[in-house]
């Protein structure tokens, strides 16, 4: 049995833990419990256009947003910029009317373009950024009011500072220099009208709600912080063999 697993047969057993997210991990196609997370926010929050965005979701057998398109039939788009990667996203949803795939490298400059190509509606319901670098840029140049927003940030930053990669620096390699801290993300969604609502056990997602939809309990949730427990097992990112150039913003 899994700590997912285990974590839901303890919410079922003491249903006080429900009123955590938290215990409503669960992994199906999610890397990690971010299924469970995603389906509790949207039982609390309620659905309008049952439509999701995802990029970064490589070949489509796991992602943030496939267990809404293969089980709960929900429109969207799937981005991913890896040829070979595409190739077997476009392979696995072909027949499948209900999901767009799109071969594109998503910046801050073609992210809603994208979305028009794509036929993206006006209040989409999810947003799923994991872009291993960027991902405070883009979600900075989105429009679209999604009810729901999940984003990677890099948790082996430290509180308080609000750090975040250059605009335009070149892709992850494998080190713990990526991507945004929490707080520049926390900021953001501020300016944005989101709020944060959960952080994922494994230290990987950001959740948050747009303000009008974040009810008391959401907002009153206590939101843990986390360093990175990849996989729940403890595992972390290399150190960066030199000083990585974050900038800090506002």
């Amino acid at each position: 049995m899994s700590a997912y697993d285990a974590l839901a047969a303890l919410r079922a057993r003491h249903p006080w833990l429900a009123e955590s997210l938290g215990a409503h991990e669960l992994k199906v196609f999610s890397q990690n419990g971010e299924d469970g997370v995603i389906a509790e926010l949207f039982t609390r929050v309620g659905t309008t256009s049952r439509y999701f965005v995802e990029f970064g979701v490589e070949d489509g057998r796991e992602g943030n947003a496939v267990l809404l398109a293969d089980v709960a039939g929900w429109a969207g788009l799937f981005m991913e910029s890896d040829p070979e990667r595409y190739a077997r996203l476009h392979s696995k949803y072909a027949g499948v009317p209900h999901v767009v795939t799109r071969q594109a490298v998503v910046t801050p400059d073609t992210v809603e373009a994208l979305f028009d190509e794509a036929g993206v509606p006006a209040e989409p319901d999810l947003l799923s950024v994991d872009v291993d670098g960027q991902d405070y840029w883009i979600w900075a140049a989105v429009r679209r009011p999604f009810r729901v927003v999940v984003v990677e940030y890099n948790s082996a930053l430290p509180p308080g500072a609000r750090l975040v990669e250059p605009l335009g620096h070149p892709g992850w390699t494998g080190t713990d220099g990526f991507g945004a801290g929490l707080d520049a993300l926390v900021s953001l969604g501020r300016r944005k009208g989101y709020t944060l609502v959960h952080l994922d056990l494994a230290g990987v997602n950001a959740f948050f709600v747009r303000d009008d939809l974040a009810t008391a309990a959401l907002r009153d949730g206590r939101v843990v912080q986390r360093v990175p427990n990849y996989g729940l097992t403890g595992a972390v990112h290399p150190p960066s063999p030199t000083p990585f150039p974050y900038v800090e913003v506002d």
